[in-house]
């Protein structure tokens, strides 16, 4: 019963988000060169900023769950120098949780950031002519983040391994933040958004922004919430012989 209360309150609250997103979209003026094309070109980038934040929060979630083991690890190795682990270092459960939000962040910026390049199909038709610009760093550089973010995605459910998807996860956004700083561009503007002289469709774009950034937490919260415990940690031998 608390799990149903919690999905219809998820999907409420993700159903909100979409709603808000979608009147700012459709009371948003035309701008002066693109027209209403102008409303899949912020929808392109509030999507991709979400996604990066969702990156960017797993992979912050990751440090800390590493922090958080290696301090065990540490205390462990002080109160336990015969080797033996004591049994209250054999669960990890708080790690998981940490981990859980850090795959779930990972999950659901992934798909944010593919969400982002599908829209910017139709605007990139609209304004240049194809429908993927491949020649222009932008789009080469999230097609690698798409790439790159499946086959962590994949391996960490193949191997099933706390410690590779936590250093995966945090080595996966510092790649992202420092693709973001350093990818040029060409035909595309380096930020369309910030240096648009007109404040009104600034101020439209962070209202925008925070629907469609919420709507990528909650999906996350959602997913942490409902993934299942994986590689549970169980009874070492010496201490299972032992009781």
């Amino acid at each position: 019963m608390q799990r149903l209360d919690f999905t219809r309150r998820f999907w409420f609250r993700y159903g909100l988000c979409v709603l808000i997103a979608g009147l700012i979209l459709l009371g948003m003026p035309p701008e002066k060169t693109l027209g209403p094309v102008i409303k899949l070109v912020y929808l392109h980038g509030a999507l991709s900023r979400a996604g990066m934040i969702g990156f960017w929060a797993a992979g912050l979630v990751a440090a800390a769950y590493l922090l958080q083991v290696a301090a065990k690890l540490l205390r462990w190795s002080r109160q336990a120098p015969s080797g033996v682990m004591p049994p209250h270092f054999q669960s990890l459960r708080s790690d998981a949780k940490l981990l859980r939000w850090s795959r779930a962040f990972l999950w659901s910026g992934w798909l944010y950031w593919v969400a982002h390049f599908l829209v910017s199909m139709p605007a990139t038709r609209l304004t240049w002519g194809p429908w993927v610009a491949w020649g222009e760093p932008r789009v080469t550089m999230t097609l690698q983040v798409i790439a790159v973010g499946l086959v962590v995605i994949a391996a960490d459910r193949l191997l099933d391994n706390r410690r590779f998807a936590a250093i995966a996860n945090l080595l996966l956004a510092v790649a992202v933040f420092a693709l973001v700083e350093r990818t040029g561009v060409l035909r595309h503007p380096l930020d369309p958004i910030g240096g648009s002289p007109s404040a009104t469709l600034r101020v439209i774009y962070l209202a925008l922004l925070a629907p469609i950034v919420a709507g990528m937490g909650l999906l996350a919260g959602y997913w942490a919430r409902n993934a299942p415990d994986r590689q549970t940690v169980g009874p070492t031998k010496s201490t299972s012989q032992e009781s």
